[in-house]
């Protein structure tokens, strides 16, 4: 089985865009299920601590190290944001 994710590079959501908790079909993640605030959402402000707006704890994780950790590699093909899973 192989999984991609492509994750979007558009300048408005480049920062939330390399999230683990980002949902880029509708702009949202856990801490923000009704919509990731503009400044969030471009990376003028970063989200490394609790916003007292959200809902949970979750904040900024970056997917690349995430999933590297995870011990997962990239696809040679792809892009520094694409990932490659093989069962």
């Amino acid at each position: 089985m192989k999984v991609f994710i492509n994750m979007e590079q558009d300048k408005n959501t480049r920062y939330c865009s390399k999230c683990l908790h980002f949902n880029g079909d509708d702009n949202t993640c856990a801490a923000f299920p009704d919509g990731i605030p503009d400044q969030l959402l471009s990376g003028k402000i970063k989200h490394v601590s609790k916003f007292p707006e959200q809902i949970g704890k979750d904040v900024f994780v970056d997917a690349y190290q995430y999933w590297t950790d995870q011990g997962l590699t990239m696809h040679p093909m792809m892009g520094v944001d694409d990932f490659e899973v093989e069962d």
